[in-house]
């Protein structure tokens, strides 16, 4: 009994045990089944990042290719409008239009909003219809509309009081269109006022826009002599130095320049001076002599292994043969011009903040750098110049040149001053300040920069060259890309 008693229990125990194996077997088997949606879930998210990561490499690499067609195209679309650009240069002549009786381009820099609408509307009271058309732009939007004096206001008023309606007895309507004034509006946007060559200014020809495969090309010519040249300001001339400050400062003083950006210009213009100054009509520049070194070597071969073994090496240096003494090895004059070039386009200016645009003036897109010459041109073209750089330029002179800058814009307005002589003559007055300004005026511009824009799609780049005309005689200074 006892051992049939045992045996029961044990059996119970051994089935219990079975079953809480069972249960703790099931609990087991399920936890796994979690796990795996998790794990599965963590891997889907993995693949759907790399694949989102994927896509976005590929959209960027296709962009990319995409942005260096359209890059490559505009490059040649480029290239091309500048080589047409430089081609036709020696064939194409600037010359002055007269600007009698039509707005002067010389202050529109300082005028506000206000005062540049009250500008352009005092000329127009007074100008004719073919004068008002060649200052609109051909989008321009302009309506005209009746107005009648205050005569015929106070006649017609009068016919209505007394009852007068009809057209035999109204006074208005008797009115022939000879005596009916006009009243135009028009936005100030829409004019233009001509420069010089009849462009706004500082263009010398209307903008030229070609079409170059799918690149769209724009090529302007600009006067680089009606411009300041930032060159004054590194002069090498003690006599001068007091003129050249006084050049700088009546600019900056035009241009609204603060202490701040006055000190920051004087301080990269001294970094720019320690490495070349200006000079007046410079001399060619003389190249050092040059020399050669020759290197004379020994071998020998050994007679048992073929070997070649080093006996002796001499190091001789001989001067390069000179050119004919009538033929010097030289830079030309005009090599100083691509020297400031490269030297004002460089990281010792700023060009940035000269770039900056001034905030008092009603025209857009105005700052310091657009009034600058940076190329290394030495004069300024009184018939071409505004009013502050003609004041900058002859500060070399004595005085204040306020009142002759006065007189050479009403005369140049006439018609052109053909020399520096005939300007001493017209003001006799002031000959003595114009003899000491000479060689920083001129009265014919021969320094042009050419500026060509071309854009396909995204990709947009552009290119300026420099050029010294003499009549058909084109020098080419210096090109540089990405201005």
């Amino acid at each position: 009994m006892n051992l049939a008693a045992n045996r029961n229990h044990n059996l119970g125990v051994i089935r219990q045990m079975k079953i809480r194996k069972s249960h703790t077997t099931r609990w087991i088997t399920r936890r796994p089944a979690g796990a795996a949606l998790l794990v599965s879930v963590l891997v889907l998210v993995v693949l759907s990042s790399l694949l989102a990561s994927l896509i976005l490499r590929i959209t960027m690499v296709k962009r990319r290719q995409a942005y260096m067609v359209e890059y490559q195209r505009a490059r040649y679309a480029l290239d091309s409008a500048m080589k047409y650009a430089l081609a036709v240069m020696p064939n194409r002549s600037f010359s002055l239009t007269s600007r009698a009786e039509m707005p002067d381009f010389s202050d529109l820099f300082v005028m506000n909003s206000e005062e540049y609408r009250l500008f352009l509307e005092t000329w127009i009271e007074t100008a004719s219809d073919d004068q008002i058309e060649k200052i609109l732009k051909e989008d321009a939007a302009v309506t005209a509309e009746p107005q009648w004096s205050t005569e015929e206001l106070l006649g017609r008023l009068t016919s209505m009081i007394e009852g007068q309606t009809d057209e035999s007895h109204d006074p208005f309507y008797e009115t022939t269109p000879t005596e009916t004034a006009e009243f135009m509006e028009f936005d100030p946007d829409d004019v233009q006022v001509p420069g010089p060559y009849g462009p706004a200014w500082p263009y010398v020809i209307e903008p030229i826009e070609l079409q170059i495969g799918s690149a769209k090309v724009t090529i302007t010519v600009e006067d680089e002599n009606a411009k300041m040249p930032l060159t004054w300001a590194i002069t090498n001339r003690q006599a001068v130095n007091k003129q050249a400050e006084a050049a700088l400062a009546i600019f900056c003083d035009w241009m609204g320049m603060d202490m701040i950006q006055r000190e920051a210009l004087k301080d990269q213009l001294e970094e720019i001076y320690d490495r070349k100054t200006f000079e007046l009509n410079p001399s060619p520049i003389m190249l050092p002599s040059q020399t050669r070194t020759t290197t004379t070597t020994t071998a020998a071969v050994t007679r048992q292994t073929g070997q070649v073994t080093t006996t002796r090496t001499t190091v001789r240096t001989t001067p390069t043969p000179q050119r004919a003494a009538s033929q010097p090895q030289q830079r030309a004059a005009i090599a100083h011009s691509t020297d400031f070039a490269k030297l004002f386009h460089s990281s010792l200016l700023d060009r940035e903040a000269l770039a900056r645009p001034v905030t008092h003036t009603a025209l857009p897109d105005q700052s310091p750098l657009k009034y600058l010459a940076l190329w290394g041109s030495q004069r300024v073209n009184v018939n071409t110049a505004p009013r502050h750089v003609l004041e900058a330029a002859l500060s070399f002179g004595a005085g204040d040149p306020t009142d002759l800058v006065e007189q050479i814009i009403r005369k140049r307005q006439q018609e052109p001053i053909k020399s520096i002589n005939e300007m001493k003559d017209l003001f006799y007055g002031d000959s003595l300040a114009i003899e000491r300004a000479k060689n920083y005026l001129t009265t014919t511009s021969n320094f042009f920069l050419v500026r060509v824009v071309s854009q396909s799609g995204n990709a947009r780049v552009s290119a300026v060259a420099t050029l010294v005309k003499e009549g058909r005689n084109v020098e080419r200074l210096v090109i540089l890309y990405g201005l």
